[in-house]
């Protein structure tokens, strides 16, 4: 009578793990980049949805809001979202959570953005770009004078 041995032989084992090898060598940095831009697209989202509730609510409530970052010009921060009456915070509508500490947004000279009851730009009175940057991953948000957002980045 002949007993059938059960199992793997050496070389199937051999075999098994090299071709696992070769596949977690190429996908893992795939997978990482993947991640990264996953995590890039929505961070700018993020900061692009503030902005046009920030608006929206400027018009819906015929006063001024404000967007400002918990730390001073930092826009990875947290950010409150504010409505604004004779310059001064009347209440807080929104707080966004902060971005990945590894992230990037510019420009870091801004203090705060603050929108009409028109939903025109306030403060700053022109146009301008943030520039998120999260490692080799970039995006632009542009926001133009009459306070409409622009994900490419180019105000017309």
């Amino acid at each position: 009578m002949r007993h059938g041995y059960k199992g793997f032989t050496l070389v199937e084992l051999m075999v098994t793990i090299a071709v696992l090898a070769i596949l977690v060598t190429v996908g893992i940095p795939s997978f990482v980049a993947l991640m990264n831009n996953t995590k890039a697209d929505t961070e700018s989202t993020d900061l692009y949805r503030a902005l046009n509730y920030a608006r929206l609510e400027a018009i819906n409530r015929g006063m001024n809001v404000r967007v400002r970052p918990q730390t001073a010009n930092t826009w990875t921060s947290q950010l409150n979202i504010q409505s604004v009456a004779n310059g001064a915070v009347v209440d807080t509508l929104r707080v966004i959570a902060p971005m990945a500490t590894s992230a990037v947004v510019l420009p870091n000279d801004l203090a705060f953005i603050e929108y009409s009851s028109l939903g025109a730009l306030v403060m700053p009175a022109s146009k301008f770009e943030f520039v998120y940057t999260r490692g080799s991953f970039s995006r632009t948000l542009g926001v133009c004078a009459n306070g409409r957002i622009v994900p490419t980045g180019a105000c017309p």
